[in-house]
């Protein structure tokens, strides 16, 4: 493993959480007042049978949205009804009123929605991480999810102007830059070149966000 580096840990008893009726939402990340990041927070939401979330609007903003367990509906009057399932990743741009959907009836589904402060192009990504073992896949957005095999090793380059970026583990348990993160844990590392980890259990997976600055203007 390479020096250690700046870092907070976030473990997962720390992350806020939100229960309704209809869905569970745990608040992985925030970025703070002070940080003028493009992405502005990461949420796991468990959503429960035949049930609705409805998505943020503002004609400013894009929704990334990651099923993790079982395949979600995403319905407004641009996309109308398009279904989204566990290998796939959607980015849909934030200024109308949009709803995801769990179509199941006596199952819950499990995903992952980052909201960014840019308009991406509404995109449905493949990213089927069980026939891409011990790789990242890229997902749109500067991030990346991949599912590794025990005691496999990997990097994520970010190129040369020490960038910081989000880490969180979906399922097992890894060792991220000289620090070790069980499931549902998170990290976040500032100025870096190259993310460096290991995964210590079978099957666990990995998520990366790049936590790309507001482009200057003036």
């Amino acid at each position: 493993m390479i020096t250690q580096t700046e870092g907070r840990i976030i473990l997962s008893e720390m992350q806020p959480h939100t229960q309704t009726p209809t869905f569970h939402k745990t608040h992985i990340w925030d970025k703070s007042d002070t940080q003028d990041y493009v992405l502005e927070y990461v949420e796991k939401v468990l959503l429960l049978p035949n049930s609705t979330l409805s998505l943020p609007v503002s004609s400013t903003h894009s929704i990334l949205i990651i099923p993790y367990i079982g395949d979600l509906l995403v319905e407004n009057t641009r996309v109308g009804q398009k279904s989204i399932e566990e290998n796939q990743s959607f980015t849909l741009q934030a200024d109308i009123y949009s709803e995801i959907l769990n179509p199941y009836q006596d199952e819950i589904v499990t995903f992952f929605i980052a909201k960014y402060s840019s308009v991406l192009a509404e995109e449905l990504n493949d990213i089927s991480i069980q026939a891409s073992k011990n790789e990242l896949l890229p997902i749109p957005a500067s991030s990346w999810i991949g599912q590794f095999d025990g005691r496999q090793k990997g990097e994520l380059s970010l190129g040369n102007n020490h960038k910081d970026i989000l880490v969180y583990v979906v399922d097992g348990a890894f060792e991220v830059q000289d620090r070790l993160l069980h499931a549902e844990d998170a990290l976040l590392l500032n100025s870096v070149d190259m993310v460096d980890f290991e995964a210590l259990s079978n099957e666990a997976i990995l998520l990366f966000f790049e936590l790309v600055l507001h482009t200057k203007r003036g």
